[in-house]
Order: C-alpha cells, then sequence, then structure tokens
C-alpha cells in the first residue's frame, strides 16, 4: 500500500512529468530523422561527381548535422531543465569519460598548436577540425542516451551501404548506372569508386558498414533478416576482393576475429561462421569471372586482391571452407562442447600473434639484408616484406616522417598536441625544407595512420582517450553481447575501423559512422542496465 502512496507520488511530481515528458520522445524522433539523412547524404551525394566529392560530402554531411543538433539541442536545453528538476544524476560508463576526455584534450590541443583559423574546421579537403570532432562527439553522446529507433538508423545505413556496394561491384565490371565514370578514362575509373570516390575512401565505408550486415546473417532467428544478411553480405564481400586496397584486408581480418570469437559459442553460430567464409572465397572466385566481361586493363590489382582474385590457394580455401560446414552439418545433432571451443578461441589469437610477429621479424630481416638464399629472394619479392620510403604505397616514409616530426617537438606539443587537423600547418611551420625535399609541391596533411595523426594532432593525452574510446567500447560490448546481438556488429565495426585506419584516417565517409555505431552500442549497454 505504502509503495502505491510512493509511486503516485505528489501533485507537483506528476505535473513535471505531464509537461516535460513528450520532450525526450521528440528529441528521440528528431535524433532519429538527423541520424537517417546523414547515412543518405553522406553515402549518395556528389555536387560534381568525383571532382572535389569529399568537400561536397563534407558539405552535405555539415548541413544535416547543423540543422539536426540545432533542433536537439534547443530542446535539450529544456530537457536538461527537466532533468535537473527530477534530481536525476547522469550516470557515465568508462566510454563515456573516455569520449568526454577526448573532446577536452582537442579542445586544449585547438590553443596549444596555436594554429586556429586551421584548426576549427580542419585542412581543405579533409576537414577533420575541431568542429567535426565535436560532432563526432555528439553523435555519439546523443545516441547512446536518446537512441531509441536505433533500428530504423541501422536499417536506412546498411540499405544505403547495400547499394553503394552494389554499385561498386557494376564498376568494378565497368557498368556505370550513376553516370560517375562520364568522362573518366580507364586509370581514373580504377582510382575511384561507387559514390563515395578514392578507391581509400570507399573501402573506409565498407570496413564500417560491412560487419553490421553479417552481424545479422550470423545471428538473427528470423529467416527473412537472414537472407537480407545473406545477400548484404554477398555483395559487400565482391565489393571487398574488387576494392582494391589491401588496407581492407586488415579490416576483414579485424571483424572477422570478433566474429570467430563470439560464433565458438554454439555450433549453429559456428555453422553460419564457416557460411561466412565459404561466401568470401565464393565471392573473390565469382567477381574474377565477372570481371573479364569488361576488364579494366588499368586496374593493376594490389598483392592480396590478386591472390583472392586470381591465385589458386583461394580455391583450395574455398573447398576447405565448403568442406567443413558440411561435416559440422552433418554432426549438429551431436553434443557440442563449448568449453573445448574456448581452446580454439585462445589457439586463434595465438595464431594472429605469431603471424604478426613472423611478419614483422621477416621485414626487420629482409630490410637488414640477413636473408639469404632462395628465401631472402622469394620473400624479397614481396613488396611489403621490403621496408623503405616506398612501404605500402609510400607509408615508409610518410610514417618514418611523422615520428622524427613526434620526437622534435616541444613538450607542450607532445602532450597537448599541435591541433585537430593541423599536421600540415605545424609541418609548413617547422619541417618545410625537409617536406619539400620529399614530397615537393605537395601537402601533407596526415600520417596516414590515423592513431599515428591523432599523437601527432592532440599529443599523448588526446591520443590515449581517443584509443580508449575504441577498446573500452569493444571490451564492453563483447563482455554481455548476448543480451543483443548487434552489440557484436557495433564491436566488429569499431574493431574493422581501428584495424584499417592504421593505414588510413579519419573522414567524412567513415568516422561519423563508427561513432554512430559507438553511440548505438552505449545505448544497447544502458538500456539493458550492462555494467
Amino acid at each position: 500500500m505504502s509503495n502505491k502512496v510512493k509511486k503516485a507520488g505528489n501533485t507537483k511530481d506528476r505535473k513535471i512529468i505531464s509537461e516535460w515528458g513528450l520532450l525526450a520522445p521528440a528529441m528521440e524522433c528528431v535524433l532519429a530523422f538527423t541520424m537517417i539523412a546523414m547515412c543518405v547524404a553522406v553515402s549518395f551525394y556528389a555536387k560534381e561527381g568525383y571532382n572535389q566529392i569529399g568537400n561536397a560530402k563534407f558539405t552535405a554531411y555539415r548541413a544535416v548535422l547543423t540543422i539536426g543538433f540545432f533542433l536537439f539541442l534547443m530542446m535539450g536545453a529544456a530537457y536538461l531543465v527537466f532533468f535537473l528538476r527530477q534530481k536525476k544524476r547522469w550516470k557515465l560508463s568508462v566510454t563515456d569519460c573516455c569520449v568526454l576526455a577526448y573532446l577536452l584534450f582537442v579542445t586544449i590541443a585547438v590553443f596549444s598548436g596555436g594554429f586556429y583559423e586551421e584548426a576549427l574546421w580542419g585542412s581543405f579537403g579533409w576537414n577533420m577540425g575541431w568542429m567535426s570532432q565535436l560532432s563526432f562527439v555528439l553523435i555519439y553522446l546523443t545516441l547512446s542516451r536518446f537512441g531509441t529507433y536505433y533500428r530504423m538508423i541501422l536499417a536506412a545505413f546498411c540499405g544505403s551501404a547495400f547499394v553503394v556496394f552494389l554499385i561498386a561491384v557494376l564498376h568494378r565490371m565497368q557498368i556505370d548506372p550513376v553516370g560517375f565514370y562520364d568522362g573518366l578514362q580507364g586509370y581514373q575509373t580504377a582510382q575511384f569508386l561507387s559514390t563515395m570516390g578514392q578507391a581509400t575512401w570507399y573501402a573506409s565505408y565498407l570496413a564500417v558498414a560491412l560487419p553490421v550486415g553479417i552481424a545479422v546473417f550470423l545471428f538473427s532467428e528470423k529467416s527473412v533478416l537472414r537472407v537480407l544478411g545473406g545477400i548484404y553480405t554477398a555483395v559487400g564481400f565482391a565489393s571487398l576482393v574488387t576494392q582494391n586496397s589491401d588496407s581492407a584486408y586488415f579490416a576483414l581480418a579485424g571483424f572477422m576475429f570478433v566474429f570467430f570469437w563470439v560464433c565458438l559459442e554454439k555450433r549453429e553460430t559456428l555453422n553460419r561462421f564457416l557460411e561466412v567464409c565459404t561466401l568470401f572465397f565464393a565471392a573473390g572466385k565469382t567477381m574474377h569471372f565477372l570481371m573479364q566481361i569488361h576488364p579494366n586493363p588499368d586496374l593493376e590489382y594490389d598483392f592480396v586482391t590478386n591472390i583472392i582474385l586470381n591465385g589458386n590457394i583461394t580455391w583450395i580455401l574455398l573447398g576447405l571452407c565448403l568442406l567443413f560446414t558440411v561435416f559440422l552439418y552433418g554432426r549438429r545433432n551431436r553434443p557440442y562442447s563449448a568449453v573445448r571451443m574456448f581452446g580454439v578461441r585462445w589457439i586463434g589469437v595465438g595464431g594472429m600473434a605469431a603471424a604478426l610477429i613472423v611478419a614483422v621479424s621477416l621485414i626487420f630481416l629482409q630490410t637488414k639484408g640477413l636473408l639469404r638464399g632462395g628465401l631472402g629472394e622469394r620473400i624479397g619479392a614481396v613488396s611489403y616484406f621490403n621496408w623503405n620510403d616506398d612501404w605500402g604505397n609510400g607509408r615508409g616514409r610518410i610514417w618514418s616522417f611523422a615520428v622524427r616530426v613526434f620526437a622534435g617537438e616541444s613538450l607542450l606539443h607532445k602532450l597537448f598536441g599541435v591541433g585537430p587537423d593541423c599536421l600540415s600547418s605545424y609541418v609548413e611551420t617547422f619541417h618545410a625544407e625537409e617536406a619539400r625535399l620529399l614530397w615537393g609541391d605537395k601537402v601533407l596533411t596526415n600520417a596516414h595512420n590515423e592513431w599515428l595523426t591523432t599523437l601527432i594532432s592532440t599529443g599523448v593525452l588526446g591520443a590515449l582517450a581517443y584509443i580508449g574510446i575504441f577498446v573500452t567500447a569493444a571490451q564492453r560490448n563483447l563482455r554481455v553481447w548476448r543480451q543483443d546481438f548487434l552489440l557484436v556488429g557495433v564491436t566488429a565495426s569499431v574493431v574493422s575501423y581501428m584495424a584499417y585506419n592504421f593505414f588510413c584516417y579519419q573522414q567524412v565517409c567513415c568516422t561519423p559512422f563508427v561513432f554512430m555505431m559507438l553511440g548505438i552500442g552505449e545505448y544497447l549497454l544502458r538500456t539493458g542496465k550492462a555494467r
């Protein structure tokens, strides 16, 4: 009885709730429309085809978020009054703290660097200044608290991505349904893809978007969603194996390892994981034949892409995946020991760690000339085992230079950075002569490694907070992923982004979307009462 009286509350409390209670649903709707508009606009908007497409997409992104967040924050100010009058506590997770710390340090970096104008909006063509970093933080914070319509947002994201993937597949077959290739030469069509522009920009978008659909295919219990997820996965893989950026295979390794880790818990999900592996190798062989219909003679395959499309080893791997899939389905009625399979997890971890150690060791030994005879010749024939200025399409030169830049910084810049997206200004001010010797009139806007770029731009403190966002989110998601399988999709996207951007950079085609995924993951954790 006393509980009933307590629930009824006093008249004043009920009046407050009736007056302000509609604010939260209104904010949720505005946020959902904003995120859906962002997914569509960034995926498809291009003012003049591939000409300055990065600036065009950022203009669309900025317009959508300016309008959407203006309305949201206006209502948010009123909601804050209601929130305070209710004497509610704002609970912060460890990921929330990392996000807020990052915003603090990126703000300090604006002043510690001293390049105020460029720090605000960023370098021309990249636009990853303070305003963009603020928008990423807002995407995360708003979705983590008001992401009620996250399923609609993900549907818009995946629906847009599917169309983008499909156009990319057709582009690699020299079929252009959107007219973006009109007037371009063969060598230009080899460099640009779908509605996203440069192939590496496209691949960054794919790295974030593809794992979401794969998670639906792997874990959904509804047949319709499984079929849609399977189609999405097949088209996504067909695009991944033809986008021709080796960095995308590091993203593939990242998100497939997340799925492998989770799928070992049940025989059914392990079967489905093998189906995904089969789809990947089948996509490579299918695209090998389809691309012969209208080949582009100017398209030169990167090392891994050439193996996937043309290598005999991938036929063997396809056969093995099919064999194991059939074998496991034949044993579907037999007991399955999840505990035993946990050992396989750590074998996988050990295998990846060993492969990484061996690869780094071979690069070191080959570079130092310590590998002799036939082994040295075979290893030396693979460009990635020869560390020099041209390693990784020039990343060897860029990374070496970036490390020297950071080493030469003052203590203030080491701790707090030179400013968001201000590497080009800093280099022009303090390292102009060396940069001109290395790149002539070209401008170095980032280190082609997001984590190294963040270290220079926001300092040690900002970089630790930024990396902490991704690491803590992935760890917390996987700890309670059973409450919603989309947590696995979020984690796979986050890990994929981290792996891909070890070789690339923040930009409008991928970074807003990974923060969107982070925000949705945090919302799922909060509503699931996860700790």
